[in-house]
């Protein structure tokens, strides 16, 4: 038998491990400067400095997971030159969001770049700014970094909350996977990554507690493994948290035994070419895309779990969390 503390322990630990090995994968390229390219290169690079700070601050200074989650934001700072590279890239698109976005997790671990932060102070009073059109969660996104910079926010907060998909409550049975991320990170963005739950509106919250539990089921019973891991995270991040020691059981079997988690189903490597080794070397670029997002969310959403729930005596089959260290999988080199 294994407990739910051990159960969320091992999942967590397995996670930022694999996520260790595959650092290299996150490096920038020399030239990053392609807009268009930067869902590949920087957008990594920056989950896994947001990520990496949630898991820290959720775990026990001290243990494993703690120490697994202050590497990654370690070689995050440094691939990001201290915040220097976020500083060009605003200096060349100023008027671009991403790197407020990138840039917002790391001043609360204490972490600075005194010209970056001026110049988002001051690009953040200009009309072009104030004129932004940005899609609801997006905006939601601007908006805590602005907060985190102690900045005014460009437009208010309660409204943006509100046109969003969440904020509207739609109809529990129109709920479908790009609504299911649209929530996810309107309560990611409010509370500051399961930082400060407090920040969400009561009525959202009767809300998700009525209906999250319904929408993981649909999830994992679909196999969509990277949606069911940020709906463990909402989940655990609300005033008061959902225990869901069920999906977590069910999420901990499509855990592969190298510790990664697939986006979805059971993912191969999709790469086609001619040379053999540039085969070996797409596929296992191919593998990372596929997995490294979804690995990084378990591990957050492992470690939230823990914080607020992992005290729970409820004990689970070990034959049902312990299939997942068994169970073939692709070897991801």
């Amino acid at each position: 038998m294994t407990t739910y503390p051990d159960l969320l322990q091992g999942v967590t630990v397995r996670s930022l491990t694999w996520l260790h090995e595959h650092l290299p994968h996150f490096r920038l390229p020399a030239d990053f400067s392609d807009a268009g390219n930067h869902n590949m290169t920087l957008k990594p690079l920056g989950e896994l400095a947001r990520l990496g700070l949630s898991i820290r601050r959720a775990s026990p200074p001290g243990g494993r997971t703690y120490q697994l989650a202050s590497g990654l934001v370690d070689f995050a700072w440094s691939e990001l030159r201290a915040g220097e590279v976020l500083y060009e890239a605003s200096r060349a698109e100023p008027q671009a969001s991403y790197p407020l976005e990138v840039y917002a997790a790391f001043p609360g671990a204490g972490l600075h770049h005194a010209e970056f932060e001026e110049l988002t102070r001051f690009l953040s009073g200009t009309r072009a700014w104030a004129a932004l059109e940005l899609e609801p969660t997006r905006e939601l996104a601007v908006l805590a970094g602005q907060r985190a910079l102690g900045i005014a926010p460009r437009t208010d907060v309660e409204s943006a909350m509100r046109e969003s998909w969440l904020g509207h409550r739609p109809e529990p049975w129109m709920f479908e996977v790009l609504s299911g991320y649209a929530l996810t990170h309107y309560v990611f963005h409010v509370t500051d990554w399961g930082g400060d739950p407090g920040r969400m509106p009561d009525d959202v919250c009767d809300y998700l507690e009525l209906w999250l539990p319904a929408w993981l089921d649909c999830c994992l019973e679909e196999e969509q493994w990277d949606l069911s891991g940020e709906l463990l995270a909402v989940a655990a991040g609300l005033p008061r948290p959902l225990e869901l020691t069920e999906a977590w059981a069910a999420l901990a079997l499509a855990q592969e035994p190298s510790g990664a988690l697939p986006e979805a189903g059971h993912l191969v490597g999709t790469a086609e070419t001619a040379d053999m080794a540039d085969m070996a070397d797409a596929a296992a670029e191919d593998s990372f895309r596929n997995r490294y997002h979804s690995t990084l969310v378990m591990a957050f959403a492992g470690s939230l779990t823990a914080a607020r729930l992992g005290d729970g005596t409820q004990v689970l089959p070990m034959a049902t969390v312990g299939a997942s260290n068994t169970a073939e999988s692709e070897d991801i080199a």
